[in-house]
């Protein structure tokens, strides 16, 4: 064992480092462009009441 506890556990911190960053980078970009397009389509439109989807779900389980 030439590998110390320290030089074992550096990349691993270094890759959760990179991960958080490039998730909350992600997000930042996601939550403005969401911004954007809200704005974008308030603006746009003038709509007082929205259509509404209402979807049911039936399951049949096979009985063998």
């Amino acid at each position: 064992m030439t590998k110390t506890f320290a030089h074992q556990a550096a990349p691993i911190a270094l890759a959760a480092l990179l991960t958080t960053a490039m998730l909350l980078a992600t997000n930042a970009l996601a939550s403005h462009q969401y911004r954007v397009a809200a704005v974008s389509q308030a603006s746009s439109t003038q709509v007082a009441a929205m259509d509404v989807q209402h979807v049911t779900v039936v399951g049949h389980r096979a009985h063998a």
